[in-house]
């Protein structure tokens, strides 16, 4: 079952839209972002330094790709990426976007980064 954005969110809706109309060097930009810094993480808790240092130069083949294109990363909207600690050492990631919130008395609202991707895709 694929992620959702629940109905009625207001800025979740526009949000998403936003995305969507940014350009394709943004998405490719957010998606190896995501990619390198989930790779980090794994290589940080096994202690892997080769593997750091990939993700490490993954994430600068992005930053290059996406100045080849004519941006900058403010040019794009990343997402937030935090390593969540874990029992017994290990490590785990969340990524995702902080915009203001729809409803309730919460300033913000958080919205995770597969769910960003699914709404992305139908819209």
């Amino acid at each position: 079952m694929q992620p959702e954005l629940k109905a009625g969110g207001e800025n979740r809706t526009a949000f998403v839209e936003r995305l969507a109309d940014t350009p394709e060097a943004c998405q490719a930009y957010r998606q190896a972002y995501v990619r390198g810094f989930r790779d980090n993480v794994k290589a940080l808790a096994a202690e892997n330094v080769g593997a750091q240092n990939r993700a490490q130069q993954q994430l600068s083949n992005s930053r290059q790709t996406l100045a080849d294109s004519g941006l900058e990363e403010a040019d794009c909207a990343r997402p937030y990426c935090i390593i969540e600690p874990l029992q017994n050492g290990r490590l785990d990631t969340w990524c995702g976007y902080r915009l203001d919130a729809d409803e309730g008395k919460d300033l913000y609202q958080w919205l995770d980064w597969e769910t960003v991707q699914a709404a992305m895709k139908r819209s």
